[in-house]
């Protein structure tokens, strides 16, 4: 009724008033009924919202990135316990940048000095496919900041940094790290996170830690096939962290 009355108002400007899906459910869905469930997490607590947190979400993190304060929390508190992990960070799927430079800010406060490899296409998404990936993805979506803006977020007299563009899995050849300690996937297609997941399992040291994005939201549900695909293959699994749609592995 209320937003009848109010398009009423808005149709001399041609305007509406529309309600928009709150995630794209692909169809088909597989294993659709683990992506149901009655859950209330109004009531949850939300450290993230500490100001202990809140110190480490500066402008150049947050304005440089998608992740919620959530994720970046789930994050933040991954590199600390990688601390005394010898090697380097990973990450497929910087964006924009904001939680490349998180990993940066924490590593330098903890006094520990580390290679990172950062990698994106730096033009949204380049190759698709669609038998695998689904047809509600298409090419140049999540296009976020350029290569050039990217590169100057992530100076850092402190670390090593590589920013890398173009196409996993064919930058993999680029990133030199023998070891690493923490790495955050973010690429939500099929072929980059199954590559640049088996990339880091090959790699990473004993009690690094894997935080995959999107693990848990239905658009990606490809992303997560091959994160289990891979993983399978090493012996290993990944635990799911719904509410945020992240997963986390924990190598001993």
């Amino acid at each position: 009724m209320l937003r009848r009355l109010i398009n009423q108002c808005l149709r001399p400007l041609h305007l509406e008033l529309v309600r928009l899906p709150s995630q794209v459910i692909p169809d088909p869905l597989p294993q659709a009924e683990l992506y149901t469930g009655p859950e209330d997490y109004a009531r949850l607590f939300r450290p993230w919202r500490s100001e202990a947190t809140k110190r480490w979400l500066r402008p150049a993190v947050r304005d440089n990135t998608m992740l919620s304060d959530q994720k970046l929390y789930t994050i933040l508190h991954a590199v600390k316990l990688t601390r005394a992990v010898p090697g380097d960070f990973f990450e497929a799927g910087t964006g924009s940048g904001g939680a490349a430079r998180l990993m940066l800010d924490v590593s330098r406060e903890l006094g520990v000095r580390r290679c990172g490899w950062f990698l994106d296409t730096f033009e949204g998404y380049q190759k698709i496919d669609p038998a695998r990936d689904g047809s509600h993805v298409a090419v140049n979506q999540c296009r976020l900041a350029p290569l050039e803006e990217v590169t100057q977020l992530l100076r850092d007299e402190l670390a090593e940094v590589h920013v890398i563009a173009g196409l996993i899995p064919g930058t993999l050849a680029e990133v030199k790290a023998e070891q690493i300690a923490f790495a955050h996937i973010d690429v939500n297609l099929h072929e980059p996170t199954l590559t640049a997941t088996e990339f880091c399992l090959q790699r990473l040291a004993p009690n690094g830690i894997i935080v995959f994005d999107d693990y848990n939201w239905p658009a990606c549900y490809a992303a997560r096939q091959a994160i289990d695909q891979v993983c399978g293959r090493f012996g290993l699994e990944v635990f799911a962290l719904p509410e945020s749609t992240q997963a986390i592995l924990l190598k001993r």
